[in-house]
C-alpha cells in the first residue's frame, strides 16, 4: 500500500466522529481531539482548513490549519497555524502526513495564505518545506518556547514574496470565548 491509495478531502461537519476517532487513536487520549473540536467551531480560528485521509473508505488521517494574526494588529496577511496533525498508528511511515501537509498547503495557496507556522518535531517538518526558527525571523509564537526547543518553531511562505510585517503571532484560542491568544 502506498501513499497514493489514499484519498484526502476537506472535511464538513458530516466528518466530526471520524476526526474525533483520528485524533484519539493517533495521540492515545482525547486532549487533541477536544481540542480540534473546539477549533472547528471556533470562530477566531476562521478560515480554518480541516482535511481528512482515508484508506478504503476508513480516516487515517486527519490535519487542521486554523487563522492567525499578529497581536495588536487589525490587518494582518492571511496566515496560518498547522496543528494538530494526526496519523493513527498502523498508517504511520507510509506518507500519509506528509501527504496531507502538501494537500493542505495547496488549498490554504489557493486561500490566499501568505504563510504557515508549526510547533513540531525538529526534524520531520522541514522535510515539508518548513523552516526552523521562526521566532529569530521575527515571528515569536503565540506561548514561551524554551530555548533548547526554538527550532521547534517553523514557518513557511506561501508565496514568492516574503511577508514584511513581522510580530508576535496570535492563535486561536477556544478556551477564551472565542478571543485570539
Amino acid at each position: 500500500m502506498t501513499v497514493h491509495h489514499f484519498t484526502f478531502h476537506i472535511t464538513d461537519k458530516s466528518d466530526a466522529s471520524d476526526i474525533r476517532e483520528v485524533e484519539t487513536r493517533a495521540f492515545g487520549f482525547s486532549k487533541e481531539a477536544d481540542l480540534v473540536t473546539s477549533l472547528l467551531e471556533d470562530e477566531s480560528a476562521r478560515p480554518a482548513l480541516s482535511l481528512l485521509a482515508r484508506y478504503e473508505g476508513k480516516a487515517v488521517g486527519h490535519i487542521l490549519f486554523t487563522r492567525a494574526t499578529f497581536k495588536g494588529e487589525m490587518d494582518s496577511p492571511l496566515m496560518h497555524i498547522l496543528a494538530p496533525l494526526a496519523v493513527i498508528p498502523e498508517y504511520q511511515g507510509m506518507g500519509v502526513g506528509g501527504r496531507l501537509i502538501r494537500t493542505g498547503i495547496e488549498h490554504l495557496r489557493l486561500m490566499g495564505c501568505q504563510t504557515v507556522f508549526v510547533l513540531g518535531h525538529a526534524t520531520y517538518y522541514p522535510r515539508h518545506g518548513f523552516e526552523p526558527c521562526a521566532g529569530d525571523k521575527g515571528y515569536p509564537a503565540p506561548y514561551p518556547i524554551p530555548e533548547e526547543h526554538k527550532a521547534c518553531w517553523m514557518m513557511q511562505s506561501l508565496t514568492a514574496q516574503p511577508m514584511t510585517l513581522t510580530g508576535h503571532i496570535r492563535c486561536a484560542d477556544p478556551d477564551e470565548t472565542g478571543a485570539l491568544t
